[in-house]
């Protein structure tokens, strides 16, 4: 028998990479999105900025908790790339906040990333976390550009 609509827990609706997001009054602003494939020129590789677009769905039922939700850089083997996952704490609106006889609602929130390091071609993904329990998985690859060859004269 399938639980009540709201068992799960928060889950991710929408999640996707971006040159630069923000997000205001419960939209994403997004600039060069949705790219899976980063080109860079040789590596060791630093990437200057990237940056992710998410909305959770949370069942109201969680309505006035504390969320704690968390964006990780992993390699393909599943180590973290970085000292320590960059992290929100989040208070949920209040119960009656929401329309009546809603079940969830969307959270909207961007993360950006200035500096990372790229070691070696390959795969890589964003660990998206609720609570320290992972929720998504945003995968992506990191690439050298193909040189190119030397124009006849």
């Amino acid at each position: 028998m399938e639980g009540p609509p709201d068992s799960l827990g928060p889950t991710v609706d929408v999640a996707l990479l971006a040159d630069a997001v923000q997000a205001v009054r419960g939209k994403l602003f997004i600039l060069g999105g949705g790219w899976d494939t980063l080109w860079v020129q040789r590596f060791p590789a630093r990437h200057p900025s990237l940056a992710i677009g998410l909305r959770l769905r949370v069942p109201v039922s969680w309505a006035g908790d504390e969320i704690r939700l968390a964006v990780e850089l992993q390699d393909a083997d599943g180590r973290a790339l970085l000292p320590r996952a960059l992290a929100h704490d989040i208070r949920l609106p209040g119960p009656g906040q929401h329309l009546p006889n809603a079940t969830d609602f969307g959270l909207i929130r961007s993360f950006t990333f200035n500096n990372l390091m790229f070691q070696a071609e390959g795969s890589y993904s964003f660990v998206i976390s609720v609570d320290d329990e992972p929720v998504s998985r945003l995968r992506f690859m990191v690439r050298s550009r193909p040189e190119t060859p030397p124009e006849p004269i």
